[in-house]
């Protein structure tokens, strides 16, 4: 081996990229969003769905939609019609997904302004504004489950053969999902069981003594048949899950599910310390809880 090839190589400066920190990690991403409960599930729990907004003032008012999924995992989409779509079931994220769909919106917003349409992509190491830092907190509409992802479409274009059947076959891959009548945050699904998964957004500790002291007098279900199988934690929320009897439907634990919200909410209220039953119950919840992210 010569001198030559022993050298240390030195690279010139100006060729070394800067350093670029890491996006800060936020458990609760959409914490402070009128719809968080909403954005979580449609990040987690539910296969097809929409939700309108819009911008504030000083990002041009602009109205888009989230939805859970656009092709190939990309974070937004600019429609042929110019509508936007940003999506919350992505391909790529940082540790705060609040600020991944900030920069989504955003690099949308850009190419819809200069001419372009179609798919977006963005690399989530840049820094961005977060949604709470570019939304009218007072635009939100109600989320709408969809049967499948025909919103990727301008509904006033036709839609040729080969992408109708490409949407039905999408429509029998999907997971049956249903919200629970009357219950805010809580939706049915058809898996290899029925279950029920109830959303809230209350403290994680408190929830779990809230539960424990229903699952210590046998009230931790959603109705007769039902059973609690454990909870998951998903952006933060936790996220109780009931199995329920062969072909139940949402309807027909609507009922149950309306009287665990109600007494989970009394349970809530009670600030007493638990006693020894309740303090096992917890224990055997708490064991049966997974994180998501």
């Amino acid at each position: 081996m010569g001198k030559a090839s022993r050298r240390k190589k030195v690279t010139d400066p100006a060729k070394l990229k800067a350093y670029r920190p890491p996006i800060p990690f936020v458990a609760r991403p959409y914490e402070g969003l009128p719809k968080e409960i909403e954005l979580v599930a449609m990040r987690e729990l539910i296969p097809a769905a929409t939700l309108t907004a819009r911008t504030d003032a000083d990002h041009g008012a602009v109205e888009f939609d989230f939805v859970t999924l656009l092709p190939e995992g990309h974070p937004a989409m600019v429609r042929p019609d110019g509508r936007i779509l940003v999506a919350l079931q992505t391909r790529s994220n940082s540790a705060d997904l609040s600020h991944d769909a900030g920069a989504a919106l955003l690099a949308a917003i850009a190419a819809k302004e200069a001419g372009d349409e179609g798919v977006i992509s963005i690399d989530v190491r840049e820094p961005s504004e977060r949604l709470q830092d570019i939304l009218d907190l007072d635009s939100f509409t109600d989320m709408k489950l969809e049967e499948d992802f025909s919103y990727w479409f301008d509904p006033a274009e036709e839609i040729d053969e080969s992408t109708r059947r490409a949407l039905e076959q999408n429509r029998d891959e999907i997971i049956p999902t249903e919200p629970v009548p009357g219950v805010p945050g809580a939706y049915w699904c058809e898996m290899n069981r029925n279950f029920v998964r109830f959303l809230t957004d209350n403290d994680e500790a408190k929830l779990f003594d809230a539960l424990a002291r229903l699952a210590a007098r046998g009230e931790a279900n959603v109705g007769e048949g039902s059973r609690y199988v454990g909870s998951f934690r998903a952006c933060g929320l936790i996220v109780p899950v009931f199995e329920l009897p062969e072909g139940a439907s949402a309807a027909d634990v609507a009922p149950g599910t309306q009287a665990l919200a109600k007494a989970l909410e009394e349970a809530l209220k009670v600030t007493e310390r638990l006693d020894d039953k309740e303090r096992r119950a917890r224990q055997g919840l708490v064991s049966r809880a997974v994180t998501i992210r």
